[in-house]
Formats: structure tokens, sequence, C-alpha cells
């Protein structure tokens, strides 16, 4: 058997873990290249070969699967940096991304500026046709009044459109005949249909959804194309498949026509590569928290279950795509720090990122950051950073705190980088207090998994002040999406939208519904070769009492309905009500608005080489940590991580370095390394 690859991008840096026959191999870093991205993927697949004892041509060119996750959607998004894109849609509704769920972000605050749109109204063009919620056209398509949208957005500078017409989600008929005139007059525009891309009730969410798409295609797709012909070009025979938001994997041509099911990709097989190593523990509740460079990733992981919301944002734009519920805070390794004009200081959530990143990094960065300080305090050895393939510059950083935050403050070095920390750590605990406490979770009973290259300096320190007894660092910590990616279950899905209600269900129709989007996803997986015992198929419905605005999404006992199985899909959701909301009304009528089917490709994952290397002396020296209680430095033992062996125990304080993270252990902490290779802390 071949080798599995799994990639992640992030903003400082690239990472990579290759597998084969099920085992893992080998974890590798390399700074990201911003620019060039494929770049950084090619640097990391060099120092896999090389740690191989082969070369980068061969190891792709027997590798069978490469599974790459990445933010360039999101960053796309965020940075603004999408194509102009239009919107063709029904006479009357111009305005709905301009409205949204209304002007303003707090309802009472009328001195706030109205929130921006995701695309002017100027760009939406209307054409003079209509649907009835059945689907019956009330006024027909005109093929010159379409031709007239497509020239007037064409000469506004667009070069994608999205297409959202009303209650196309129950007839795309007119939709489709919009996008055949546009591929007839505007062949290379960008182009997106609500009814392909987000079949799905409530009007802003679906044209909000349909516009990303249509601004992400030309981006992604670019983007992955030159992933892949850069890949290809230096062997990679093997798939190449993309992480998707909801943390499973999809090919190449299916992400690049849906792009929009990208935009979390970067984050999204971190929870369940966290479920994995806390069940080794025996816990099937955990709390991840991935720190990297730029950002602080948290979320959460329920009796064995992640975590998902259908109404994943970004830049506060819904999209109504089935996302894991991730929390993204501006507060990394490389968050910039520094004094504000009332003498307070900030850290984030502007960074450095990978160029020109931190000050001790020595490639030009001047500002103070979350690194430096962890450096000024010892919390990293110079000289073993990226297992000594980089050293850290401690009088460039010193020099950065000092003059950005210490001489400003007019306090001392120590204090300013421990201030630093702080801060950091304060932004961290709100982060995760809000995927916790108020979610009505109590993190106290939770497993702290981490993730990440940064999380292990702090770690222990946010489990105290949260309550937390045990954390997990698991040896693949600093790569943990990339090996969660290789984790990853193919997976497809879609909805459809046919409301009825329990008391006037149509079965006929909405059998036909569902049988039509499981076969889709039976094809999806025909595509991919997927064998018939590999095989999932899921129907969930959103289901809701009548006159909610929001759903409640439960799972179908079985594919075909009938009045058995709806009466205990309504039963599932009186439940489920009653756990959210901690009331029910058994009594009342439920309304089945939209129905999603889930089709999966079970990916029998990959497991880490359980340790059973002779025990050997893993203490390499003594380094010097700046100890906040006594306000002093006190020399520690620095312990080499790739040394410990199964069984043995380190007692803090200490200093525990690998080649690709360091964990910092106080004086009130004990870390053990595990059979199965990962590291247990537990706090006094």
């Amino acid at each position: 058997m071949g080798f599995q690859i799994g990639s992640d991008i992030g903003g400082t840096f690239t990472d990579l873990v290759v597998a084969r026959d099920g085992q893992l191999l080998g974890r590798y870093k390399s700074p990201t290249t911003p620019g060039e991205l494929s770049r950084g993927v090619l640097d990391c697949v060099t120092l896999a070969a090389d740690g191989l004892g082969i070369d980068a041509t061969e190891l792709l060119t027997r590798t069978d699967v490469f599974v790459h996750g990445s933010t360039v959607a999101t960053n796309a998004i965020i940075e603004q940096r999408g194509a102009r894109c239009g919107v063709i849609c029904t006479r009357g509704t111009r305005y709905t991304l301009w409205r949204g769920e209304g002007r303003r972000r707090d309802i009472f605050d009328f001195t706030a500026p109205p929130r921006a749109p995701l695309i002017r109204p100027d760009l939406c063009v209307e054409v003079d046709e209509r649907l009835d919620r059945d689907g019956e056209i009330l006024r027909p398509l005109a093929d010159d009044d379409v031709i007239t949208a497509i020239e007037r957005l064409r000469e506004l500078g667009c070069t994608a459109v999205a297409i959202c017409l009303l209650w196309s989600v129950r007839n795309p008929v007119h939709e489709q005949r919009v996008a055949a005139l546009l591929q007839q007059h505007w062949p290379v525009a960008a182009l997106s249909l609500s009814s392909e891309v987000q079949p799905i009730l409530r009007e802003y969410t679906r044209m909000s959804c349909t516009a990303l798409n249509a601004m992400l295609k030309p981006v992604v797709a670019d983007y992955l194309a030159e992933l892949e012909r850069d890949l290809r070009g230096h062997g990679l025979a093997g798939e190449l498949l993309i992480v998707t938001s909801d943390g499973g994997v999809q090919p190449v041509a299916e992400v690049s026509e849906r792009p929009v099911y990208m935009l979390f990709s970067g984050p999204a097989t971190g929870p369940g590569a966290a479920a994995h190593f806390a069940a080794r523990e025996g816990d099937r509740d955990c709390l991840l928290i991935d720190m990297g460079g730029t950002s602080f990733d948290v979320s959460t992981v329920s009796d064995g279950r992640i975590a998902v919301t259908r109404d994943g944002r970004i830049n506060d734009h819904p999209t109504g795509v089935s996302a894991v519920q991730i929390l993204t805070l501006g507060a990394g390794g490389g968050s910039i720090a520094a004094v504000d004009e009332g003498g307070l200081l900030r850290v984030g959530p502007r960074s450095a990122g990978a160029q020109p990143g931190p000050a001790c990094y020595g490639r030009g960065g001047l500002d103070a950051t979350v690194t430096d300080a962890y450096l000024v305090l010892g919390y990293l050895a110079a000289d073993r950073f990226l297992g000594g393939r980089m050293t850290l510059d401690v009088a460039a950083a010193t020099a950065a705190v000092k003059q950005h935050v210490a001489a400003p403050i007019g306090i001392t070095l120590e204090d300013a980088a421990l201030g630093i920390c702080r801060v950091a750590n304060e932004t961290m605990i709100n982060g995760i207090l809000e995927m916790t406490v108020r979610r009505g979770i109590d993190p106290r009973g939770l497993t702290l998994v981490t993730g990440g290259g940064a999380t292990g300096v702090a770690a222990v320190e946010l489990a105290r002040e949260l309550g937390i007894r045990r954390v997990v660092v698991p040896r693949e910590t600093s790569v943990l999406c990339a090996f969660g990616a290789l984790k990853a279950d193919l997976q497809w899905s879609s909805v459809a939208s046919h409301p009825a209600n329990l008391h006037a269900f149509d079965y006929p129709a909405i059998n036909t519904t569902l049988a039509r989007l499981v076969a889709d996803g039976e094809t999806f997986l025909d595509r991919l070769l997927v064998p018939t015992q590999a095989r999932e198929i899921e129907v969930f419905a959103a289901v809701r009492y009548p006159m909610q605005v929001t759903e409640i999404e439960v799972r179908c006992a079985a594919p075909v309905l009938d009045a058995t199985t709806v009466a205990q899909l309504a039963e599932a959701f009186h439940a489920a009500h009653r756990e959210r909301y901690a009331v029910a009304e058994p009594d009342a009528d439920v309304e089945f608005v939209m129905w999603r089917v889930v089709a999966r490709g079970v990916n029998p994952g990959i497991t880490e080489r359980e340790d059973s290397a002779a025990p050997q002396e893993c203490v390499v020296g003594q380094t010097e940590l700046y100890d906040a209680s006594s306000r002093a430095r006190r020399s520690v033992p620095l312990v080499d991580l790739d040394r410990m062996s199964a069984g043995q125990t380190i007692t803090g304080p200490a200093l525990l370095v690998a080649s690709d993270t360091t964990v910092v252990v106080p004086s009130d902490a004990r870390v053990s390394a595990r059979p199965e290779g990962h590291l247990l802390i537990e706090i006094d």
C-alpha cells in the first residue's frame, strides 16, 4: 500500500503528516509561503521525503491519497479578495442582502453604523419572473430581460454572477434558463445557482451563500488548480482531496464547484482528532484549543459527538452550510502586542504572520508578539525551535518587548512579557467560556486537548483557570489538523426544501425528494470507488413548532418515511427541543421544513505507533524559566519530549521540548508519557 499524506496551511506554518498501512510515520512543519502557498506545501513534502530517506518525487509517486486543508477561502472573504460579484434576482428582491437580518447589529443603538452588505444593491439586477411556493410559474421568464441583466452586470465590472430567484428551491427551471443564457452570452463569468449550491428556505441565507460561492469560485479554483498542478508536476499519482467545513473531505472538482463548502476548511478536522485522543483516556467529552501562529481556535466534543452548526458565518454573513462549530480568535503566537493611546496593553488581533513574523524569527519583524514574550520568559528554547532548523533571536525579542511594551508603560522586561502572556490568555479564556459556559457546558468536566505548536506553553495555565484537571498533549499536537485530515471521512451532503407538517405529510412527494438526494449521494461515492461496506447514508430533517423561526435538525431513522418513522421523528424533535430549551410541547403540531442527506465513505483512519522503546534518559540539561509567583528566574529540567518513553513521569516545573512544539509544566502539575504516544498532564 502507498503513502497517505495530510497537509494543512496555517498563517505562520504549513503542517504535514505521512502515514502508510494505517500507521503514522512522521510529522513535519515548514514556514508558510504567502503569495505562493503551494511552495510551502512542497517544502514540507521535501522535509518528509528526507525523513523517510527518499526524494520528494518518489514520495509523491508512491502516495495514494493527499488530503489538504487550507484557509484560502476564509482569507479571501475576510480580506475582500473575492471576485467582483453581481446578483440576478426576482423583481422586488434586490435589497435582500442590503436588509439582511436588520441594518444594525444592535437594534437599540441608533448611533451604530449600518452593517455593510455582502453585495451592494446596485450590483443586484432584477428580472421580471415569479414562481409560487409550490414551484408553479406565475410570471414566465423573458430571455430579453435576462440578457439585459447580463449586459448590465458586465458594464458594472462584475466577473462572477450569483443567480437567486424566489422559490427556485421548489422549481429550478428559471434559474437554469438564466444560467444557460449566461453561458451563451458571457461564458467567462463565474456562475452559481442557488438551487444547486444551497436550495434552502430563507431568501437572505440562500442569497448570501450563493453570492459567497460565486465570489470564491475563481479564487479557490485557481488556488486548487495551482496546487494540483504543482503536486502532479512533482510526481503525485494518487487522489487529491480537500477538507470541507463539516470536517469531511471531497475531490478537487467538487470543491471547485462549491467552494463555499471550503470556507472553514482549515481547522475543521481538529475536533475529530481531539475526540480520538480524548477517547484514548476514556473520555467522550473534551475541549480542543488550537493555538497556532496567527489564530486561536476553540471547539468542543460532547458524548463523542463533534459540535456542528448550520449557522456558519463569515464576517457575519450567513452561509447555511453545515460546519464544525469552531470559534476563532486573533490570539496566536504571532499576535502583536502594543500599548494603546490610553496606556493599556493590547494583544492581537493583528498578527505578524509568516512574513515578517515575530521579531525573534529574524526575518525583519520589529513588533513584539506573544512568541517574543514566550522567548523572553524562557518558555521557548532558542536553539531547539523546529528541531534546531531555526534559531530564535533572544536579543531581538528582548528589544521588541522593551521598545513596544516595557518602555511605554514603565515596567520591567519580565513584567512586560508576562503581561503580554496574561492578556493573550484572557482573550483565550473568554473564547473558551463562549464555547462552554455560555452554551451550558461545564468546562470542569472536560478533558483539555491541545492542538497547534504554541498551545503547550499556555495549556496548563488555561486549564487551571477553567478548573480542568487533565490535559492531553498529542505528539501530533503541532500538526493536529493535518493528522485529523488523514482520519476524515469522504463526505458529501445536499439539502432540499419540501415543507410539511405532522398532520398533513405528503409521503410520496417527500420520499421522492429523499430518494433523489440519496441517489446523488450514492453517485458521489460511486465516483470515488467507495466499497459498499464502507458507505453510510444519513437523512436529517429540519423541524420546528408552528410559528417558530428556527429549526432543530433531527436524524431520520430510515431514508424512506412512513407514519411510524415520521412519528418517531416528531418524538425525537420534542426530546431535542426539551434538551436545548428545557421545554417541549408534545401535543403541538410539528413542521418539517427541510431535508438533508449526508453520504459518507468511512475512513478506517490512521493510528500512531505505540511506544515500545526501552526507557532512556530524557532530561537533557537545565534551562531558566521566569516564575511569576516568585517573580524570579529559576533553573528547571529541560526535557527532550521525543525521548520520553511510555510510563515515564516528569513532575513540574519543567520545560518539555520536541522538534515541533514546547510544553511548559508548572510546579503543580506532572506529565506522564502514555503507551499510545501522547502525554497526559495532571494538575494538582
